[in-house]
This record gives C-alpha cells, sequence and structure tokens, in this order.
C-alpha cells in the first residue's frame, strides 16, 4: 500500500489562496502537540505571511517592481512551507489524521466535493468581488456565474462570470448597493461536479 505523504498541492495555489491556506496551516500547528519542535520557527513562517500580504496589496493596483516583491515574498513563503511540510511528513510517518491535524493536505485525496464550497468577499474597488472555492483534485476549469436581485427562476438568468484554470476569480462592474448572488462549478478530469449552494453578497 501507497505511503500517505504530505501534498505539496498548495504550491500551486494563487497568491490570495495561498495566504489563506498558509494562515490554516499557521493556526493548526500553533500549539499542537503533535509538532512541538517545527524545523522554522511557526514565528518566522507568520513573518513571511504577513510580507507576502503587504506586497500582494501593494501589487494590486499593477507596476512590475510590486509584482516583483510580491512574488519575491511568496517564493520565501513557499520555501518555509515547504519546509513545514516536510517536517509534518518525517514526524506524521504516513499517518494521515496526524497529517491532517497539522493543515496540510495528504497525497491520498477523497474523492472531489459534489458541492463546492463558495465564498464571496468584497474587492478592493467598489462593485467588485473576489470568488473562492476549495480546490478541487483533478480539476481543469472553474465555471462562475452571478446573477443580480436573486436566484433566478430559469438558467438562462444566470451570467456567465469566467472561466479560470484556478480555485479564485475578480468579478467586475456590479452594481454597488445591489445584491447578487453566485454559483460555479468545476471540470475534472474525473468528471463534473454539480453546481454549489448559490451565495448571496450585497456590493459595496
Amino acid at each position: 500500500m501507497k505511503k500517505t505523504k504530505v501534498a505539496l498541492d498548495f504550491v500551486r495555489l494563487s497568491v490570495a489562496l495561498k495566504i489563506i491556506f498558509y494562515r490554516a496551516v499557521l493556526l493548526s500547528m500553533t500549539g499542537n502537540i503533535l509538532y512541538l519542535n517545527p524545523d522554522v520557527s511557526l514565528a518566522d513562517a507568520k513573518l513571511a505571511v504577513d510580507a507576502l500580504e503587504v506586497t500582494a496589496l501593494d501589487s494590486e493596483g499593477g507596476g512590475l517592481l510590486a509584482t516583483a516583491k510580491m512574488h519575491e515574498k511568496e517564493h520565501i513563503a513557499d520555501g518555509i512551507f515547504r519546509n513545514l511540510a516536510a517536517y509534518v511528513e518525517r514526524l506524521a510517518e504516513g499517518n494521515e489524521a496526524s497529517i491532517i491535524a497539522s493543515g496540510f493536505h495528504c497525497t491520498k485525496q477523497p474523492a472531489p466535493f459534489n458541492k463546492l464550497p463558495l465564498q464571496i468577499k468584497d474587492g478592493l474597488v467598489s462593485g467588485t468581488v473576489n470568488g473562492f472555492c476549495k480546490v478541487i483534485e483533478h480539476a481543469l476549469s472553474y465555471d462562475w456565474y452571478y446573477a443580480k436581485g436573486g436566484v433566478p427562476a430559469t438558467e438562462a438568468g444566470w451570467v456567465f462570470a469566467g472561466r479560470t484554470s484556478r480555485a479564485d476569480i475578480e468579478i467586475k462592474g456590479l452594481t454597488v448597493g445591489s445584491k447578487y448572488v453566485f454559483k460555479l462549478c468545476a471540470f475534472t478530469s474525473k468528471g463534473n461536479t454539480d453546481f454549489c449552494d448559490p451565495v448571496s453578497k450585497t456590493i459595496i
């Protein structure tokens, strides 16, 4: 039987989702009796994530220098969490529960979700939102839709927002003060998922 290892799937995430994932790992490992002496201090790991988040926000305005700084901090954070993943793998010795307790994912993953958990958050600019969902194993693309006012009576009432290769999207041009609903589905090498349950959001 193949030994379960720590998945390095986080390196393929967008910067926004990396920040969320890295903070979840830090939360899981802080005070965890299974991982009391990590090879990299959690304090240093947190500083790296904080620096990545600052440069990610700075890069939103565009500019080669700001983007280069973000990628530099991303490379540093990726290296730290690769080291933490190696530490977890060494101590877990193939125990799936121990790996999951660290906040990292296992190479032995469950089947893709039929329903995708979707989060919609305010964008940095009025009239925009950022959509996020859990990265789905074997996903080739994600299709995003929205509707103004509420869930439409027919599928024709949904507006196609875009197709992405990553599990996140920025949707622009929405009416400030109006309520919208959002949904998505994923296309995978093992079949397509169902649409997620619609998520509502008032645009600011």
